[in-house]
């Protein structure tokens, strides 16, 4: 598999930032927050949301990097951080939801009624969990069958079917 230059520079960058170089680490942060970003909030569906997880991510690679054992798996090591900081915001929501429904009077005042409009958002948010999020790695982070396999820990199969 031939890589491109930018995945060798980003290979680069994390051995650096694996040997202590703020400079480094901070460049990776500047190449791939914008995409996290576009992933969090296809996931989370809130920019506010989105930008909170994906400090949250930005954080635990910083706790982590040094026990990458491949550089050149970042991105799908990258992208599972950033999902599973979703996945906590996600059930975080859902147990705020939850806490609002059982203390209140109103039932209908928890949430806000269903939008009937068919958009992409709402279309992966019906699809189940893990089919919508490879289809949300797949196609808004433009990641490879062989990178969302990595990030998921599944086989290449799993996410082409």
């Amino acid at each position: 598999m031939e890589r491109s230059p930018e995945r060798v520079l980003d290979e680069y960058l994390v051995l650096t930032a694996q040997a202590g170089s703020r400079i480094a680490l901070e460049e990776l942060a500047r190449r791939w927050t914008p995409r996290l970003l576009r992933h969090a909030q296809h996931l989370l569906g809130s920019a506010e949301e989105a930008n909170d997880a994906v400090q949250e991510t930005w954080l635990a690679v910083v706790r982590g990097i040094r026990r990458l054992s491949d550089a050149a798996r970042f991105p799908a090591w990258l992208y599972s951080i950033a999902t599973r900081k979703c996945a906590d915001a996600i059930r975080g929501k859902a147990r705020l939801r939850s806490f609002r429904r059982e203390t209140s009077d109103d039932p209908t005042s928890a949430e806000a009624l269903p939008d009937d409009r068919l958009d992409m958002r709402t279309a992966l948010a019906r699809l189940p969990s893990e089919q919508g999020l490879v289809m949300a790695m797949f196609y808004g982070a433009d990641l490879s069958v062989e990178d969302i396999a990595d990030a998921l820990a599944i086989p290449a199969g799993t996410v082409k079917s």
